[in-house]
């Protein structure tokens, strides 16, 4: 019966050295010392595709069931407020209709034509066609969000300056996005 009694004491002895182990752990990683920022080497390069090089993304406003709804769109070239502005005239793509978004741009409308005046803000000359209330929210969300992205302000902040063509005299209204 010796070997059941070597086997009670080392049972006993489990929970002492459990407890011994859990007071010692937090020690382990005291002499860690802060080293401060490390070179990393260069930064991440993108794409290496060259079809892919050279594509930005544009954001373009939709209505959904909630409201006006951010779609992603990719687009080449300097003029990220113009390529939003043809995108949103271009209207949802199958798949966007699919998840329920609509567009109250008028259908075969001209798109809107967006250029940059100052910091904060950016015009906009919308052809016939746009004068509804809602096709006017997209209008100003879609160039807000394009414009102040290119600028580095604020969506919320940001002043849009529609001149619409309307049957009568064109009309000048200033708008800010507001989701």
């Amino acid at each position: 019966m010796p070997h059941v009694t070597r086997l009670k004491r080392r049972h006993a002895q489990l929970p002492a050295l459990g407890v011994a182990l859990l007071l010692l752990l937090p020690l382990a990683a005291c002499a860690v010392t802060d080293t401060g920022p490390e070179p990393a080497g260069p930064p991440a390069a993108g794409p290496r595709d060259s079809a892919a090089a050279g594509t930005a993304v544009v954001h373009v406003y939709f209505y959904s069931a909630q409201g006006l709804e951010r779609v992603s769109r990719p687009y080449r070239g300097p003029d990220a407020t113009g390529a939003a502005l043809r995108e949103l005239a271009s209207g949802p793509d199958a798949a966007e209709r699919a998840r329920g978004l609509i567009s109250y741009a008028p259908a075969g409308a001209p798109a809107p034509v967006g250029t940059a005046q100052q910091p904060g803000s950016v015009r906009v000359f919308a052809p016939q066609g746009w004068e509804s209330r809602s096709a006017l929210r997209q209008l100003v969300c879609t160039a807000a969000d394009a414009a102040s992205t290119a600028q580095g302000t604020s969506l919320r902040t940001f002043k849009v300056k529609v001149r619409q063509v309307t049957s009568g005299d064109p009309v000048t209204v200033t708008r800010m996005c507001t989701l």
